[in-house]
C-alpha cells in the first residue's frame, strides 16, 4: 500500500479527489449491499467522469448539523478526547480512499486498550425505524447495515487504526457504542474488488445493470438523442415496448382503484380530522397554503410510445 494524506482545500477538492478513488461510502457498491447506488452506476460514474450532484435532503442536512453535537456529547459521556479528521487519505496503487469523521485521541482504557491507540470514531444519526429495520440486534451485540460495516473496514485499513468505534444515535435519544477492529478477510475482499472494478475500467468492460435499481441512472446516463437519429427496433425492444403497454395499464388500473377507494372513504367519513382503524389510521387535517417559488426546469429526453392503430 502507498498511502496518501491530504488535507482538501474546500469542498470542490474534496470532489476531485473523491473522483479519482472507490471511496469508503462507495465500496459497499462492489458487493451489491449499498443502498444508494448499484455497481452499474459506481462504474459509470467512474469510467464515464460523470459529475455527481449531491441531492441535499433534509436527512443528509440535519445529519451534517448534528454530527458534531453528537460527537461531542459521545466524547462527554465516555471521558474522550476527540479531534475533527479533515483529511483525506487515499491508497495511490489501489485508488482507494476515505473521508472520516472523528479520531479520539486519549480515553479509558476500556476504549483505547492497553496501548492507548489512537482510533477512529464514526458517527450515525439514526431513525428509530431505520434502526429497527436495518440494524441486528442481539442483546449487547449490534451489527450495523453491512455497508457501513464495509466503510468502516475499509477506513481502518487506509489508516492503519487498530480499532474504531462507530457511534449511533437512535431516535434522538439513545446512542450505541460498537467497537470494531480489522478484519483481514473483509479487507482482503475490499482489495480484490476494487482491483477488479479498476480493471474493468481500463477494458471499458462494464457490469450489466440491475434495470430496477439503475432505471433512474440509465434515464440520465442517456438523457440525449441525436436529433433526426432513428433505431429500427428488433424484436427484443419490441417485447420490451409491449410489456412497457402492459405495465402502464395495470398502472392507471391501480391508480384509478386508488382514487376510487379514497372517493368511498371520504364520502363515508365526511369532515373527520383522523380515521382509527384497529391496524391503521387515516389523516385528514387540512394544509395551509404555501408560495411555491418559481424555478427553471431541467431539460430532459422526452419517452412515450405512440401506438398504431390495429386495421
Amino acid at each position: 500500500m502507498s498511502i496518501e494524506t491530504i488535507i482538501p482545500t474546500d469542498e470542490k477538492h474534496w470532489l476531485s479527489l473523491r473522483k479519482q478513488d472507490v471511496t469508503s461510502t462507495e465500496v459497499a457498491a462492489l458487493f451489491g449491499l449499498s443502498p444508494y447506488m448499484t455497481a452499474f452506476e459506481l462504474w459509470h460514474r467512474k469510467h464515464d467522469n460523470l459529475e455527481v450532484e449531491f441531492q441535499m435532503n433534509d436527512r443528509v442536512r440535519w445529519g451534517s448539523r448534528l454530527q458534531d453535537s453528537i460527537a461531542v456529547g459521545v466524547a462527554e459521556d465516555h471521558k474522550l478526547t476527540i479531534r475533527k479528521a479533515t483529511e483525506y487519505v487515499r491508497d495511490t496503487e489501489l485508488f482507494m480512499g476515505a473521508s472520516f469523521d472523528f479520531e479520539i485521541t486519549d480515553g479509558p482504557v476500556e476504549i483505547l486498550g492497553p496501548d492507548n491507540m489512537t482510533m477512529g470514531l464514526e458517527i450515525k444519526n439514526v431513525d428509530a425505524l431505520a434502526f429497527r429495520d436495518g440494524w441486528i440486534v442481539d442483546g449487547e451485540n449490534i451489527e450495523s447495515p453491512p455497508h457501513i460495516e464495509i466503510q468502516c473496514q475499509q477506513q481502518m485499513m487506509l489508516k492503519g487504526w487498530k480499532r474504531m468505534i462507530l457511534a449511533g444515535l437512535i431516535g434522538g435519544n439513545r446512542v450505541v457504542l460498537i467497537k470494531r477492529e480489522p478484519d483481514l478477510k473483509v479487507i482482503d475482499a475490499i482489495k480484490k474488488r476494487i482491483k477488479e472494478f479498476w480493471e474493468s475500467i481500463q477494458s471499458h468492460n462494464a457490469p450489466s445493470p440491475d434495470f430496477q435499481r439503475d432505471s433512474d441512472f440509465i434515464g440520465r446516463l442517456y438523457s440525449y438523442s441525436e436529433p433526426g437519429s432513428v433505431y429500427n427496433a428488433d424484436d427484443r425492444v419490441s417485447r420490451l415496448a409491449y410489456a412497457y403497454k402492459q405495465a402502464s395499464a395495470e398502472a392507471k388500473a391501480a391508480s384509478d382503484k386508488k382514487d376510487a377507494a379514497k372517493a368511498e372513504i371520504l364520502t363515508l367519513v365526511g369532515n373527520a380530522e383522523k380515521v382509527v382503524g384497529e391496524t391503521f389510521t387515516v389523516s385528514l387535517g387540512l394544509t395551509g397554503p404555501a408560495l411555491i417559488p418559481a424555478y427553471e426546469r431541467k431539460g430532459y429526453r422526452n419517452f412515450k410510445i405512440s401506438w398504431k392503430k390495429e386495421k
